[in-house]
């Protein structure tokens, strides 16, 4: 049976990762000062950062059903279509895609099954699930069983956090109150949250950019054993002095094992909401990008 695996930019999949790995991308967009920008790389990250930094306005838009159309339309050989996605708790793009792809199903009674699957996660938590697909795809392994393993990888694998140490663009897009961000900035107090369960919980705060480094990194390692060997990822933002010691710090750590560090861009989506000083690893057990 001919699979084909398909993802969206909320996935922050790069054009070289997904050629590698025979990955369609599905495009979100960001709205900068009423302006859209497609999220596919065609604007540089770090010139997109710019144009976030200097922005009154920033908001993303989900991809349009005539954008799943196109992509479902162009894998109309392939027997099955496995579709992973951005959590549907964090963003419109499931319901987008769910309904377009029962509309393609019901135009093409013979044209391929489609299998939707929730990532529970965003960015590159939704990417690794992506790539791990592909690499049980090419090792021969049969949809329910790559369905089987990659719930029990996504559940218990994978885990995502994440400081905020400049919190002037949630608050300027009103995605927290006046009075949090007054105290939060006065006292250099920065939020660590947490993708659990498909959504973003607050795990705690920590005064300063080293201590809330120090503690990010705490909470994320007790998440595994200390024999375990972890991949790294880690968000590349505006280039930063702060970016620099995470990074020391993470390869520093000798229990949990981190056995790679690979960076990656943010994507257009995902900035739009974090803004260009988010601190951010995801921590992977049972992976690697050499399969």
């Amino acid at each position: 049976m001919k699979i084909k695996i398909i993802t969206d930019s909320g996935s922050n999949l790069n054009p070289e990762l997904a050629r590698r790995f025979n990955i369609d991308i599905i495009h979100a967009y960001a709205i900068i000062d009423e302006i859209n920008y497609r999220d596919d790389y065609s604007v540089p990250p770090q010139e997109f950062y710019e144009l976030i930094q200097n922005a009154k306005s920033a908001k993303t838009s989900q991809p349009t059903p005539s954008d799943v159309w196109e992509v479902l339309v162009n894998n109309m050989d392939f027997d099955h279509l496995f579709m992973v996605h951005i959590s549907e708790k964090l963003s419109g793009t499931m319901n987008v895609v769910s309904n377009t792809a029962k509309k393609f199903q019901k135009e093409n009674p013979n044209g391929p099954k489609i299998t939707i699957f929730d990532s529970k996660g965003a960015s590159v938590y939704t990417g690794t699930i992506a790539i791990k697909a592909a690499q049980l795809l090419n090792k021969g392994e049969k949809l329910e069983n790559i369905i089987k393993q990659l719930t029990h990888f996504r559940d218990n694998d994978i885990q995502n956090f994440t400081t905020l140490t400049d919190l002037t663009h949630v608050y300027k897009s009103g995605r927290i109150g006046r009075i949090m961000y007054f105290f939060a900035d006065i006292l250099k107090a920065y939020p660590i949250m947490a993708l659990v369960n498909g959504e973003i919980k607050p795990v705690t705060k920590e005064f300063g950019v080293k201590k809330a480094c120090r503690r990010l990194l705490e909470e994320l390692w007790k998440c595994f054993e200390p024999e375990d060997e972890l991949f790294i990822w880690v968000a590349e933002t505006i280039p930063r002095k702060e970016n620099d010691a995470f990074i020391e710090m993470i390869k520093r750590t000798t229990k949990p094992k981190i056995k790679r560090v690979e960076l990656f861009f943010l994507g257009n989506s995902i900035t739009c909401h974090l803004g260009v000083t988010a601190l951010s690893l995801l921590a992977v057990r049972n992976f690697d990008l050499d399969g």
